[in-house]
């Protein structure tokens, strides 16, 4: 069925406010020139799809994925128009002209193939994607009728639509809260229920008996709240159709006639104030559109740089509740960001030539609604008043006025008597008390001849004023409604040689003054303070402390707390500490390792919040958590005038700052400041190494030895002034410091084997720190040779090789063993048998009567023999390497030569342990040196008793051998050379030996 309803059109008038929009593009890292298409991912990434590619965006860096013919996984074609996510963290889009599904996890692509059943002819061209979160069905728009994808599967199937033509082009697709469908195309706006596949046909107003596609309707837009369907059209600018109503009406911001009126794309902001505003993409630019007067509001810019419009065709809009909306146009990618809306400007109407200078000193009439009425000065020119309800100027009372005009203002104030002070040039200290309207002229009450020129006013805790000059200090009496020099504070300075000019001070909460002053004779600033009760002075230098050599240039010093004062410089500036007594000076010349430059002007807010001016723009530091926020106007609507002036407004709790014939206010109350974002690994690249997927915080990465190189890039997805998010880490120790990253990237190169922790946390440009620190466990495996296994392996085959030595030697031992033991018995056998044949026939021939000689010496000799020969053989044989034998060896042959000669022999043996052999070599030795020392006995010493005794001794064996004889003949012992034997045989043993000889015997101890 189609019904052609009938409106009235409005053509609404341009009206423009103020809106700072971020731009990104070339500089910005953005590959490509147009933004065609944008989503924003559950996880907090940004996609976009551009003429060059798909992005993803991260606050930091922008991350393309491109076509490549001979990879599968990636996009069939690097022109992306439309662009849809479901639940399953897909990605559908048109990459011209198939439909790919990306997913956001791997980075892989998959290209989906597009049904032919109708209108086999056409060449499929995709113009909407729309999702249906509750049912999981993916429906695309497209040339040849109404497609969809349902679930995890992503095979596509044709939607036949009864009563409805299924191969008109549908270019866009909404779902309302009854699930009921809203496809629009050149032919109307169609209703289909995909549950009654009923359908229903509507035109638009000026369309009536016309041929078909002609309606023109190209993009739609539903608002839920009012149940309306908004269309744009291709020719005839914006439509409404009212759901309930069924009723349509058009608007266009220019005359149709003579301009084409194409909106190419709707969306709201979300908002809080925004909520009758749509948000319209044309081919003239970026544009909103306010549905309760029915306006257009054009925010078109010819150029990028321009944060207060949007340059090109607009193409798409993405809300979100973080950062604000995303903008796609044909010039690259915006944002409207809710968070750099924090300044607002007021316009101020000021005679004309005085546009040069801008607003200082501005108090408020205590007396005046929510602080409407204020004072200002121009600096060389004159004092205002003005009505910030009637944006005009308030007139000034006429006897005031000839303190005000063209005066050459110094300063004005406002005390807590509501009494208005103005100090001038021409003028001099005039006083005005609002709430009586009478003026107030201070009597002088000074030495000097000159009248000081005072350049500020500050009220102590009890009411008094002090009035710093050109020429020192002032105080200024209420009751006597005088003025009179604070001497001591002149004597001081005199004294100390500082210059007079005083105009950078503060009154603390204690009452005490604290001065910044100057040298006269060198650029030197000092810091004193002066107590008025006790009269003392504290003089605080560079030379003294470091943290004003650092600041070197001293601006200016406020009080703002009971302890607390901030004093600015062009080299950062400084909490002091007054309690206790002795100050401490905390410096902030950097954040986050960046230089914070110069600052001025110093205001504080009672929720302990310091503003301080900068050369661009103002910065917020919360003292308790040591956060710096700058407001610049690289990144808000305040003014471009440097060090501006800053005041606080109480009953509005508002921050003013003054600028050329305007003014900037914060309001405190309202003040949006970005949420503090998740800290997440956004990519990760590692050496020889293939990510399936970027890991989690708490996930735990597996490396090879050779894997060890790695590169990170972390978000907290904060994207208003992400670049001023700053990072920090810890690596290895947890109970280590904390380390400031100079971005948002960490490179570890050549890490050695072993387990690492990494913890990363993240803090926004407000200064609130993410939620979460994001922790990443990291193992690198040893390569196989310093592996346990591979030790393991080493340890057994050099554990087998010295078996295998020691085994052989073993085997050669026993082989020697058994050669000696053979040797021995051959020796006994053969060689004994014959020798005692011959002893035998030798002593039998010579017991005869006339028996030769020689038989008897051949008897002898052959005995010796025989009996050197059994030591041999005893020696030989691998039965008697025992130390137990050998010891046994040695009193079988002191028995044998020593009792037939009557001496008495006594033997003390401890326990000779079984297990310890010595080879034949040190066995020969050992037993030869006893065998000598027995000999020599029996020869020489006629000695009548002999001690024999071995002990073991902390694993040391000690051998002791005496007797009481005469001891050794020397001569004797030296012809026969043995005592060198003895000692040599000691030397061959690696034993200690000591003879000691005397008419009281010999003493022999041999330690081995």
């Amino acid at each position: 069925m189609a019904t052609t309803l009938f409106c009235q059109k409005n053509t609404g008038k341009d009206q423009r406010r103020t809106i700072i929009f971020d731009h990104y593009g070339v500089p910005q890292g953005f590959a490509g020139s147009q933004a065609i298409c944008i989503k924003k991912a559950k996880d907090g990434f940004l996609w976009i799809g551009t003429e060059q590619g798909l992005l993803r965006y991260d606050g930091h860096r922008f991350k393309t994925y491109r076509a490549n013919p001979s990879d599968s996984t990636t996009l069939s074609s690097n022109y992306i128009s439309k662009m849809e996510l479901d639940r399953h963290g897909r990605l559908w889009f048109s990459a011209f002209p198939d439909i790919n599904v990306f997913d956001t996890g791997i980075g892989k692509c998959k290209k989906v193939s597009i049904p032919t059943e109708s209108d086999k002819e056409k060449t499929p061209k995709i113009y909407s994607f729309k999702y249906d979160e509750r049912n999981d069905v993916m429906w695309i728009g497209t040339n040849k009728g109404l497609l969809y994808s349902q679930g995890k599967d992503i095979r596509i199937h044709n939607e036949f639509i009864d009563g409805g033509n299924n191969t008109d082009a549908i270019l866009s697709i909404e779902i309302d809260k009854n699930g009921i469908m809203w496809l629009s195309g050149n032919n109307g706006l169609l209703r289909y229920d995909p549950n009654t596949c009923s359908t229903l046909t509507f035109h638009r107003p000026d369309r009536n008996n016309v041929k078909l596609n002609e309606d023109g309707f190209f993009s739609s837009y539903y608002d839920q709240k009012n149940d309306i369907i908004w269309i744009g059209g291709w020719v005839h600018g914006l439509m409404k159709f009212d759901i309930k109503t069924q009723k349509m009406s058009d608007y266009t911001f220019a005359d149709v006639n003579k301009i084409q009126n194409t909106v190419l794309t709707i969306n709201q902001s979300g908002f809080a104030g925004e909520e009758n505003i749509l948000w319209l993409g044309t081919n003239y630019g970026v544009k909103t559109f306010d549905i309760l007067t029915n306006t257009f509001t054009d925010y078109k810019s010819d150029e990028h740089n321009d944060i207060k419009g949007v340059p090109g065709l607009g193409f798409c809009f993405e809300p979100t509740r973080t950062e604000g909306m995303w903008i796609g146009t044909y010039k690259g990618l915006h944002r409207y960001d809710p968070f750099k809306q924090n300044v607002k400007v007021i316009n101020t109407s000021l005679p004309g030539g005085q546009s040069d200078w801008a607003l200082g000193d501005v108090c408020f009439e205590q007396g005046s609604q929510r602080d409407s009425i204020i004072w200002f000065s121009i600096d060389y020119i004159s004092f205002f008043r003005y009505d910030l309800v009637q944006k005009k100027l308030a007139p000034i009372p006429a006897v005031l006025k000839k303190y005000c005009d063209n005066v050459a203002p110094n300063t004005l104030y406002i005390d807590s008597k509501n009494i208005l002070w103005l100090s001038s040039y021409h003028k001099g200290l005039v006083g005005y008390d609002l709430d009586e309207k009478k003026l107030i002229l201070p009597e002088l009450k000074i030495r000097q001849k000159e009248i000081p020129l005072v350049l500020k006013i500050t009220e102590d805790s009890e009411g008094n004023l002090w009035l710093g000059s050109t020429s020192g200090m002032y105080i200024y009496h209420r009751g006597r409604n005088e003025i009179s020099e604070q001497a001591d504070i002149r004597q001081f300075l005199d004294q100390n040689k500082l210059v007079a000019h005083v105009f950078n001070f503060t009154v603390d909460y204690n009452g005490k003054v604290w001065i910044i002053a100057t040298y006269k004779r060198k650029e030197e600033d000092v810091l004193f303070n002066f107590d008025p009760g006790n009269k003392i002075f504290n003089i605080h230098t560079q030379k003294n402390h470091p943290e004003l050599r650092i600041l070197k240039n001293l601006e200016s010093i406020e009080s703002i707390s009971e302890e607390k004062l901030v004093l600015t410089s062009f080299n950062g500036f400084c909490v002091i500490n007054t309690f206790p007594d002795t100050l401490t000076f905390r410096l902030f010349e950097s954040y986050n390792d960046k230089p914070l430059g110069g600052f001025k002007n110093i205001c504080s807010e009672p929720s302990g919040n310091v503003w301080m001016s900068t050369d661009y723009g103002v910065t917020r530091f919360n003292p308790a958590t040591s956060t710096v926020t700058n407001f610049t106007y690289y990144n808000s609507n305040i003014g471009l005038t440097p060090n501006p002036d800053i005041s606080y407004s109480k009953k509005t709790n508002t921050i003013f700052i003054g600028q050329a014939q305007a003014l900037n206010t914060i309001a405190l109350d309202s003040l949006n400041i970005a949420p503090a974002g998740k800290i997440l690994l956004s990519d990760l690249h590692i050496d020889q190494y293939h990510l399936n997927k970027i890991p989690e915080s708490g996930h735990v990465l597996d490396l090879n030895y050779d894997q060890n190189s790695l590169y990170f890039e972390f978000t907290n997805l904060n994207f208003t002034n992400a670049q001023n998010n700053s990072y920090q880490y810890k690596f290895g120790d947890k109970k280590g410091e904390w380390k400031v990253m100079s971005d948002n990237t960490l490179q570890f190169n050549n890490l050695g084997y072993g387990n690492y922790k990494l913890i990363v946390k993240a803090e926004n440009s407000f200064g609130l720190k993410s939620p979460n620190e994001f922790l990443l466990y990291i193992n690198i495996a040893p390569p196989f040779w310093r592996t346990w296994w591979f030790n393991g392996l080493i340890i057994g085959i050099i554990s087998l090789f010295i078996y295998s030595i020691f085994k052989y030697r073993d085997v050669q031992r026993q082989k020697l063993d058994k050669l000696r033991h053979t040797l021995a018995r051959d020796l006994h056998d053969d060689m004994g048998s014959t020798l005692s044949h011959i002893r035998m026939m030798s002593e039998r021939e010579s017991m005869r009567k006339e028996a030769n000689q020689s038989f008897k010496t051949i008897a002898d000799k052959t005995a010796e023999v025989m009996n050197n020969m059994t030591e041999i053989i005893w020696s030989i044989n691998p039965k008697n390497d025992s130390l137990k034998n050998i010891i046994e060896r040695i009193q079988e042959f002191a028995i044998d030569n020593l009792e037939p000669m009557g001496m008495e022999i006594y033997f003390d043996i401890d326990e000779v342990p079984g297990n310890i052999k010595l080879n034949p070599e040190h066995r020969r030795h050992f037993y030869l040196i006893f065998k000598e020392a027995i000999n020599n006995t029996a020869k020489y010493s006629r000695a009548t008793r002999v001690n024999f005794s071995f002990k073991m001794e902390n694993k040391k064996m000690i051998l002791k051998f005496n007797d009481n004889g005469l001891g050794f003949d020397p001569m004797m012992i030296k012809r026969g050379n043995g005592l060198k034997n003895m000692e040599s045989r000691a030397l061959a043993l690696n034993a200690k030996i000591n003879i000691n000889t005397d008419e009281n015997g010999t003493q022999i101890s041999l330690l081995f």
